[in-house]
């Protein structure tokens, strides 16, 4: 492995991504998250026209589904190579940490591409179906926003897979992370509003605008210039710098704990 170039270890992550057995139930488990999701959107967009509706609710659907997908391969991928001591193995044979780390985010995006297609092909379909008979013309000032809005949960969630795998080093703690990180999260959305109306503290409402998850759930509604369904979202709006400030804050965080993670600390375990 001493000369493999970085395509060939990307692959060597792909097959490790279709051998394992356990991969195959992400899927489905994402498939029934992401009809509770389109469920709950369903019933936040029943005042909107037909088209806006139909968009809104996908967009949640899809956006569950290749973020649960990306979040719990990427975790496993990171996180078995050290509880299976095979990343001393690897090392020894010269590959480095960070271009290793780096060929498993390849293999992950590699495995979201297919995901989106599917998705936008899905929903493509789904739309027209929900739209037959009605009166309702495609308007793109949704599409693009929702698609981009995707996409970029599909990326966040493979950085906090493999920061979860990276930091922790066992498959246990990294799906408990990847399982528990966005409902930990958005639940801080519902807590730090009330804690603001019992103690009357403006910073419990500021402080809601800098979570990771009310930030996804409000950027489709910052995009697109009106009122999206959302999962929860901030206590006070907030414009599009802002939205995409914290979401590349948490990013750039978690990509860099993964990173110094894997290149300082030993691999003896």
């Amino acid at each position: 492995m001493r000369g493999s170039t970085f395509p060939c270890l990307v692959r060597a992550e792909l097959r490790k991504v279709v051998l394992q057995r356990a991969n195959w139930a992400v899927p489905a488990i994402a498939v029934a998250l992401g009809w509770v999701a389109d469920a709950t959107a369903r019933d936040q967009a029943a005042g909107l026209s037909p088209f806006p509706a139909a968009i809104d609710a996908y967009r949640m659907f899809a956006a569950a589904v290749v973020g649960v997908i990306v979040l719990a391969v990427s975790a496993r991928l990171v996180a078995e190579e050290y509880q299976q001591g095979t990343v001393r193995v690897v090392l020894a044979r010269g590959v480095g940490r960070l271009r290793l780390l780096g060929a498993k985010v390849a293999a992950v995006a590699v495995v979201a591409l297919p995901v989106l297609a599917v998705l936008a092909l899905a929903g493509a379909v789904d739309v027209a179906v929900e739209l037959r008979g009605q009166p309702a013309s495609v308007a793109w000032g949704d599409v693009w926003p929702s698609s981009l809005v995707v996409v970029l949960s599909a990326a966040v969630g493979a950085v906090v897979g493999a920061a979860a795998g990276a930091v922790g080093r066992s498959m246990t703690f990294a799906m408990a992370v990847a399982a528990g990180f966005f409902p930990v999260d958005n639940g801080l959305g519902y807590v730090l509003p009330l804690m603001q109306s019992a103690t009357q503290e403006r910073v419990w409402g500021d402080l809601s605008t800098y979570l990771l998850g009310p930030t996804l759930n409000h950027l489709p509604s910052v995009l697109m210039g009106r009122h999206a369904a959302e999962l929860v979202p901030p206590e006070w709006p907030v414009d599009v710098a802002h939205s995409l400030l914290v979401v590349g804050a948490y990013v750039a965080v978690l990509a860099a704990a993964a990173a110094a993670v894997t290149w300082r600390r030993d691999t003896l375990e």
